[in-house]
């Protein structure tokens, strides 16, 4: 019981720090022209040490608050949130795979592209595990986005992909035994998992012939009889051989 009292207790601090966080990050950045791409050392600091303890949610919350106050959720910007085309609750916006419907409070959560990306960067930083249940209490060191090409690059969203330079030939016979390492490796773990319905390493080479379809020579032409006479002893369209001798050797009695 005592235990039990001291985690609920903990809980309870631990969500006290996220809330007084939450409001404090709220005033962040502390100067109006401030740059999010290059945030002050100071604000930086702030806003790193401050969020260790937050969950997605609590980080989710934060953007929330930002936005019913009129300001861009990532915390570094000083700018306002963004604005939808019209006030319709859902939106149709222009991706690089085309157009989506979205919600409208999504249009409206950042200023610009640049900073949904730096705040998303975060937040897939962030440890789901609350605060109050984590080994000491401690979190992961949060990184951020700056302008930094190899940091835009390492951003886990959908950018457009660098110029490719030219691309290098690959052998065949090199690439064949890549595949066919591939599959050995593949069929070795089936076995090893007791998978049913994947070629082993040890019987997939008893399998070499293919399968192929039978092709007809000729149309298929449903079943007749040669004499009507037998039509009564046809069992679904088809007299057998047995019948056609048994019936003619009684016929044969009666005439004698």
């Amino acid at each position: 019981a005592l235990n039990r009292a001291n985690d609920i207790q903990n809980r309870k601090e631990v969500e006290r720090d996220v809330l007084e966080a939450v409001l404090a990050l709220m005033e962040l950045p502390t100067a109006p022209d401030a740059d999010p791409a290059n945030p002050s050392a100071a604000d930086a600091r702030h806003f790193r040490e401050a969020i260790i303890p937050f969950t997605p949610a609590d980080y989710d919350s934060l953007i929330e608050e930002r936005n019913i106050v009129n300001k861009c959720g990532y915390t570094l910007c000083p700018g306002s949130k963004g604005k939808a085309r019209s006030n319709a609750p859902k939106q149709v916006i222009r991706t690089d795979h085309g157009l989506d419907i979205v919600d409208r409070k999504v249009v409206e959560m950042w200023c610009s592209k640049d900073c949904a990306r730096r705040a998303l960067y975060v937040k897939v930083q962030l440890n789901e595990e609350p605060a109050w249940m984590r080994l000491g209490g401690v979190g992961n060191n949060i990184d951020l986005m700056v302008d930094k090409p190899e940091e835009l690059r390492s951003l886990p969203l959908l950018l457009k992909k660098p110029d490719a330079g030219p691309a290098v030939a690959v052998e065949g016979e090199d690439a064949a035994a890549a595949w066919a390492a591939r599959d050995d490796a593949l069929a070795d773990l089936a076995a090893e998992r007791g998978e049913k319905g994947r070629l082993s390493k040890a019987n997939k080479d008893l399998l070499q012939d293919r399968i192929r379809e039978n092709v007809a020579s000729a149309p298929p032409e449903p079943p007749t009889l040669s004499d009507t006479g037998y039509s009564h002893l046809a069992i679904e369209g088809h007299v057998p051989n047995s019948t056609l001798l048994s019936h003619d050797d009684n016929f044969d009695e009666q005439e004698q």
